[in-house]
Order: C-alpha cells, then structure tokens, then sequence
C-alpha cells in the first residue's frame, strides 16, 4: 500500500536516492518495489528490541546521512527513531505527539472514507504534492522467477493456465466458508486447474478443503513459497480468487485478474482497484465490523455464494 507514496517521492525527486526502513517480514515485499534504491530492516521484536535497539537503528541510519525522512504511519516510534538519526528534516503524523520529534506534521485525522493507498498519501500533505497514480506495482528479482519457475515445472504447472484460491484471511470472519471455496473449486476446474495458497498454519484447514473438493495434495502451498516467489506464482495465474488479505493485494501489484470477497471489511477502503478486478460484498448493515461485532453466524460472507464468484471471472 505504500507504492503510491514512493512513487509520489520518486516523481518529486528522480534523481534522489530513496530507502525504505521496514520490519523483517515485509523486507522482502519492500525489495519488489521499484521506486526503492535500498532497504534497511528495523528488527524491532530482535537485535533493535526496546529503547536500547531504538538507539541501535539510530546510529546504523546516521551512518547514511540521510536528508529527509517521511514516516508512514501513526506509531512515534518513526519520528523518534528519525530524529535519534540526526535526519534534519522529518515528515509524518502528529498522532501520538510525533509533532514534538517531526520538521512538518501531518494530520492523523483522516477526512472521508477512501482507499487506504490514497490515506498514505496524505503523509504527504505539508510538502503539497501527491501523485494520482494510485495503483500498487511489485517487480519480483530473476531470482525469484528462476526459483518459482523450478517449482512450477515439477508440479507440472503451465503458466497462464491455472486458478489460484487463497481462502483465508487474518481472522476467521473473513475466511471463505468450506463449502463456498469446494462449490467455486469444482467450477473452476472444469477449465484450469485450482491451486490453495496459505500459511504454514492454515495447511491442515487447506488440506481439508483440497479433500473435500477432490484436489491432490500437491495443488497446496501452505508456507512453501517466499513472498517473492509468491508474487511470481500469482503473476503467471490465469486469475485469482481471494478473501479480503495480504496475497489479494501482492495479485494487484503484479496484474493478476483477482475475485475478492469482502464481508467484515470495507473493499472502499481495502479492495481491488485495477480494472481486471471485482469484489463482491453485500454490504449489510453490521459491516463492516472488521472482525469485532457480536455477529456469530458471519451473515456478511455467507450471504455470498460461489455462483456469484463463478460469474465475476466469466
């Protein structure tokens, strides 16, 4: 979601070197973007833990004698961490009093419901200007593509030729109910074949629905794959079907024609925006709830059906 913002910095400043200071997980998201020179990981759960790892960080970004620092998200820590560097000027949000650590401050006070890529953008506000390209872009490494294609050809995978279905999202009111995801596996496959994609914890539920819809056990990946090998699996799919979750916008950064079914999120402020993409979302009155209500039959999804699914991509 941040590649509006680093595309606007990019527009802004062509020739400036540009880097990104993220956590261990998304490093290598980070390294797909190509608006980046750099990445620097800020392991704030290991060596840079506490206060202690605050003034570690601070000292390996001094070394880069960085300009300008625009930090991205409402937490302190960023602006704390930018102005531990020594970085003369430092962008991001008065929430949390970052103002007292920041050179310009943008509201936290976000106005109106929107995309959330056009909510980075407003980090950008004090500097005036923005970009309205809004669209997500990840370019996976040779590497990646050389691996995945390996991968590919001992499963017997045929680029441009097969379905993905990624059931599950970070909480279980958003997950695609079993007999949805079966129903819309055996429509599918009449024409392509379907593979599962998920985390290494959701491979036994995977495994349930691959057997409840009659798909062999080698059309899951459940943790098998890297981030960048799975930017490369789903770039070369046919299309792909989705609950509301990270792998949904990894499909719009490469231009995977995606299906994405939304119950207790917003698809305004998190759904697909490339003109290959749907999303189906009934809209009920408790919704979105993003996973808190008092809801126990999950209505928003199961009002859904896998014809509905069926019919999007048709």
């Amino acid at each position: 979601m941040a590649t509006p913002v680093t595309r606007a910095i990019r527009n802004q400043w062509p020739t400036a070197e540009i880097t990104m200071l993220t956590v261990p997980l998304t490093e290598s998201v980070a390294q797909m973007n190509p608006y980046l020179d750099k990445v620097i990981v800020y392991d704030k759960r290991g060596k840079h833990k506490g206060l202690s790892g605050m003034w570690k960080i601070s000292r390996e970004l001094k070394h880069n004698n960085f300009d300008l620092a625009v930090c991205m998200n409402f937490a302190v820590r960023g602006a704390v961490v930018a102005w531990l560097a020594g970085i003369p000027y430092r962008l991001g949000y008065d929430a949390q009093h970052g103002s007292l650590f920041l050179t310009w401050a943008a509201s936290h006070v976000r106005k109106g419901i929107k995309h959330e890529t056009q909510n980075h953008l407003e980090v950008l506000s004090p500097f005036g200007f923005s970009t309205d390209d809004t669209s997500l872009v990840l370019n996976p490494p040779q590497e990646a593509v050389s691996s995945m294609e390996g991968k590919m050809n001992d499963h017997s995978i045929e680029s441009g030729k097969y379905y993905v279905l990624c059931p599950f999202g970070s909480y279980e009111r958003k997950n695609m109910p079993m007999e949805m995801a079966v129903q819309l596996i055996q429509e599918l496959k009449n024409s392509y074949p379907v593979y599962l994609i998920g985390g290494t914890k959701e491979k036994s539920s995977l495994v349930d629905y691959a057997r409840a819809a009659d798909l062999p056990e080698n059309h899951i990946f459940a943790g098998t794959l890297n981030l960048q090998e799975l930017a490369v699996f789903i770039k070369n799919a046919k299309a792909m079907f989705t609950v509301d979750t990270g792998p949904m916008h990894i499909a719009q950064a490469v231009s995977c024609p995606t299906i994405a079914l939304f119950g207790p999120t917003d698809p305004t402020v998190w759904g697909p925006q490339n003109e290959n993409s749907h999303y189906l979302y009934t809209n009920e009155s408790c919704s979105p709830c993003w996973g808190k209500g008092p809801c126990s039959d999950n209505v928003c999804i199961k009002k859904l059906k896998a014809k509905d699914l069926y019919e999007k991509i048709q």
